[in-house]
């Protein structure tokens, strides 16, 4: 049996369809079983844990032949515990894989403000039979948190910064892949999109998709905090200024083939998604 964290979410949920459509035995980690009404395939068995209670994890992972550790949220420090949480638990209930959603900024030089919690997520899995996908920006976070919400202009402290944003849905069927077959799998893959594009790309693809021309204006991080600290809790602000100051020094600037390789697809182009969703479509699969 495969069990999957965050099965609620949007990448948890996918990648639990997915797997129950390819006729795996598959549950799904909740915290509240009323949660996943209505979300997850009938054939799903519920698995009931707290990423806060190591103890619920462990007798939630019993019997589990592999895990698919998607990455908590939260302040850096609580992700960091959850998914150390988790780990144990796993390493506690010999689970044979685990296969673990990282990022691919976690440099030791890293700004970006979840860079520890992740380094740290790698560190503990090293020890233990794991496949880790790092990977690259969301094409959904890249439009609901800074596309939708900009009114003709985007302001971001990103630089000239590229990214090779890759969607949800793609980072699911990867995960997918992983897990449907974890004899097979490397240690590491990179999930990227196969294009990079800078902020001005990505608003003239924004444009192009919705009709709602908007353009691109670089600012300082101070700027963007004073801005963003006026709109959002923490740590949303000190987030995101960091996440642009890793893109702004290169640090999502590379592509991938890693998807192709494990899925046989090309992943979405990130024109291809805003199209897609404009459209309200589904993504495929």
């Amino acid at each position: 049996m495969i069990l999957v964290t965050g099965a609620t979410g949007h990448v948890g949920c996918a990648v639990v369809s997915r797997l129950v459509s390819s006729g795996h035995e598959v549950a799904a980690l909740v915290r509240k079983p009323e949660a996943a009404q209505g979300r997850l395939p009938r054939e799903t068995a519920l698995r009931v844990g707290d990423y806060e209670d190591v103890s619920s994890l462990k007798a939630a992972f019993a019997g589990i032949d592999a895990l698919v550790l998607i990455s908590s949220d939260g302040d850096a420090d609580t992700v960091m515990r959850h998914h150390a949480n988790a780990i144990e638990a796993a390493r506690a209930a010999s689970v044979s894989h685990i296969t673990f959603t990282s990022i691919v900024d976690i440099g030791e030089s890293s700004p970006f403000y979840y860079a520890p919690a992740y380094r740290d997520a790698e560190r503990r899995l090293a020890a233990l039979p794991s496949t880790i996908l790092r990977c690259g920006l969301y094409s959904d976070f890249i439009l609901d948190t800074w596309l939708a919400p900009a009114s003709g202009e985007l302001v971001l402290p990103a630089g000239q910064g590229l990214v090779a944003p890759v969607s949800r849905g793609d980072v699911a069927a990867a995960i997918t892949a992983v897990a449907a077959r974890p004899g097979a799998a490397r240690a590491l893959y990179t999930i990227t999109g196969d294009q990079t594009l800078d902020f001005d790309e990505i608003a003239a693809c924004y444009g192009e998709a919705t009709g709602q021309p908007l353009r691109y204006r670089r600012c300082s991080l101070d700027d963007y905090l004073a801005s963003a600290s006026a709109r959002l809790d923490a740590p949303w602000p000190q987030a995101f200024a960091t996440l642009c100051a890793s893109i702004a020094e290169g640090r999502y600037a590379s592509t991938s083939s890693d998807f192709t390789r494990l899925t046989g697809m090309p992943p979405e182009s990130f024109r291809d998604f805003l199209v897609r969703v404009s459209l309200g479509r589904p993504a495929d699969g």
